[in-house]
């Protein structure tokens, strides 16, 4: 989402350093793998295939070492009926920063929001930018130490943007060579990179050149170059959809205006100009994460991801994000019913297009963008599954996007994102039936990441007050 003068404060990408690890994390060993099994659940395995009833997953040294209905459970491993629940690959979350906004400033939450992502059923988070990057890159590797509970995590690092960017902290860059040698600096430590909405096409040319030698995808929020322009240069994903592709109504507006989404709202998905941009979309493999419930975070009558969000909470917080919602949100009340009405057709069209690169043989990935603490890490993925549903998709197919069709699109399907013998035990028991009901999907009752057991109920207890 574009950061605003009014909404940079819900949505914009501002971070200060708090990394306190221990106190929380301390309270399980997140390296305790054992041998197990799943038994009696219905598998849902990620492919889009149809679920599977009355399976058993074996589980042995932290990877899955049979799945069947025929199963055996081997001497000595541990049994654990899950009749009547589903079995879900680890999902993964492709815009899942670790920093929210406190009501005044921007704050890393490593702790809690990696407690809720786990909690939700999400193994994978990939962040893509952040405002500290060695923080990240610090608390990353105390995951794969075992020494704090998470995901595992994937990041972007620093935003490349040309200098001055939009957002004073982003450091910027102002010539291609200036592009590559801080590319040099990080390519060892990251898992990806984001150029942000000033970037200049030559800097593009130069980070994109530099990722792929190094074998790293290249994500964009764009504004400056169009998606057209990126994607022609060899962009390999992009970021919230039309509302980030400036050839469809014109650069981003400071607050999004009537007029522009209107522009957007009058979009057709079989003519130019996104006809032939859909089309671009698809022959080029470029993975489309529309991040929809970002946007819908703007509406007044937004309905918070989870009812009792404010649980997780620190005290001394609770009324400046009261504030900073209400002020964002009046805001957009002051539009009138015309705004109201326009942003209502853009979101619309973002569902066609949505749906329009996923019947056309595309990549859809989901990702909620959570810098508004509203958008609670997990179920705002939930929610996003469930708009990936409005726009048209079978609930397995929601699935898909955020399982398989992920892995893919980070490279790492030979690893994770689907149930199958061999991959990393990445797996989520939930309640209900989400091939039929997508919402089902938050009924997270167990969750296994690389092997290791997790209540989300204790992670969630464990959060409570946590996001400062």
């Amino acid at each position: 989402m574009v950061p605003t003068p009014t909404s940079r404060g819900l949505i914009g990408l501002v971070i200060a350093l708090v990394l306190a690890i221990e106190a929380r994390a301390g309270a399980q060993d997140t390296r305790r793998v054992a041998d197990f099994a799943l038994v009696g659940g219905t598998v849902i395995d990620g492919t889009g295939s149809p679920p599977r009833p009355k399976c058993t997953v074996v589980v042995r040294r932290g990877r899955i070492a049979a799945v069947g209905p025929d199963e055996a459970v081997p001497e000595g491993v541990t049994t654990i009926d899950v009749t009547g629940r589903c079995i879900l690959p680890g999902m993964i979350d492709m815009h899942g920063h670790l920093y929210a906004h406190d009501g005044t400033t921007i704050r890393n939450q490593f702790v809690p929001y990696a407690l809720l992502y786990l909690a939700g059923g999400v193994t994978t988070v990939f962040s893509p930018g952040d405002f500290d990057p060695e923080g990240t890159v610090a608390f990353r590797e105390s995951v794969e130490r075992g020494e704090a509970i998470g995901p595992r995590i994937l990041t972007a690092g620093p935003y490349f943007d040309h200098r001055p960017s939009r957002l004073d902290w982003i450091r910027g860059v102002n010539s291609a060579d200036e592009a590559r040698q801080w590319f040099d600096a990080w390519k060892g430590r990251i898992d990806g990179v984001k150029v942000y909405t000033s970037i200049q096409e030559p800097e593009l040319v130069a980070v994109i050149g530099s990722a792929h030698e190094a074998g790293l995808r290249i994500v964009g929020h764009l504004d400056s170059v169009t998606a057209t322009r990126a994607i022609e240069l060899g962009i390999d994903g992009l970021e919230h959809g039309i509302f980030a592709m400036s050839e469809l109504a014109g650069p981003a507006p400071d607050f999004p205006t009537t007029a522009w989404l209107a522009k957007l709202a009058a979009l057709d998905v079989d003519a130019p100009p996104l006809k032939p941009l859909i089309a671009s979309i698809v022959e080029r493999h470029v993975v489309i994460d529309p991040t929809t419930v970002t946007l819908q975070e703007l509406l007044p009558d937004f309905v918070a991801v989870a009812p009792d969000w404010k649980r997780f909470i620190a005290p001394e917080s609770v009324k400046p994000i009261d504030d900073l919602l209400a002020k964002v949100r009046g805001e957009a009340s002051k539009q009138g019913p015309q705004w109201l009405e326009a942003f209502h057709g853009a979101l619309r069209v973002q569902n066609q297009f949505v749906k329009a690169v996923h019947d056309r043989g595309g990549i859809v990935v989901a990702g909620p963008d959570p810098v508004g603490v509203d958008l609670v890490p997990g179920y705002a993925l939930h929610r996003e599954l469930g708009n990936l549903v409005e726009a048209g998709f079978t609930p397995l197919e929601a699935i898909q996007a955020a399982t398989q069709d992920a892995a893919r699109a980070l490279r790492r399907d030979a690893e994770i994102g689907t149930i199958a013998p061999g991959k990393l035990a990445d797996l989520v028991v939930v309640g209900g039936d989400p091939a039929h009901a997508i919402d089902d999907v938050g009924r997270t009752e167990i969750v296994i990441a690389g092997g290791v057991r997790h209540d989300p109920a204790e992670l969630r207890r464990l959060a409570e007050k946590g996001i400062q």
